[in-house]
């Protein structure tokens, strides 16, 4: 019995040391990322052409389990890096959900290729259409739901945004 207890006696200090180093090294790793839901593209990418309803406490949480905590909020909205996911065969780099100090209810995501390249994988995919707005040599490019596809330099930037606010209507007479 003596053996046992001054085993015991012995090993708590290296014991109580193992367990803090552990502590602080899991702290300073970096938080792992859970994968994407399968159900990924069809959430985010039918919000993306506003084929689906904009609730964005629901598309922050749902882009938290996805990629993690945002890094970084600017411009009213929370960004987060986008890792192991493709929407209409395109690799979108950032994704990004109004916070509360928006007027508008969006949701964006940036894509490292040309908004052409965006526009025409989302027709070959599922028949969607982009239309230029205007002549000009960088347009912006609309679904008929709202969509839009907007040049980021060279790249695209894609939102779906609707106003929070309800605009009066016509008179009814």
């Amino acid at each position: 019995m003596k053996i046992v207890s001054r085993l015991c006696t012995c090993l708590r200090p290296r014991v109580s040391a193992l367990v803090l180093t552990l502590a602080g090294a899991m702290a300073a790793a970096p938080a792992a990322q859970a994968a994407p839901q399968p159900s990924f593209g069809i959430e985010v990418g039918n919000a993306l052409l506003c084929l689906n309803q904009l609730n964005s406490k629901y598309f922050f949480d749902y882009l938290v389990a996805a990629f993690g905590p945002p890094y970084k909020t600017e411009g009213g909205a929370y960004w987060f890096k986008a890792s192991n996911v493709s929407l209409w065969g395109m690799q979108p780099t950032d994704f990004l959900v109004n916070d509360s100090n928006s007027q508008a209810d969006f949701i964006g995501a940036y894509f490292k290729t040309t908004p052409v390249k965006l526009s025409d994988a989302i027709k070959a995919a599922l028949g969607i259409r982009f239309t230029p707005e205007d002549d000009s040599a960088y347009p912006v490019r609309q679904s008929q739901a709202g969509s839009k596809i907007v040049y980021n330099d060279t790249n695209a930037k894609m939102y779906c945004a609707k106003s929070k606010f309800l605009v009066p209507g016509p008179e009814q007479p």
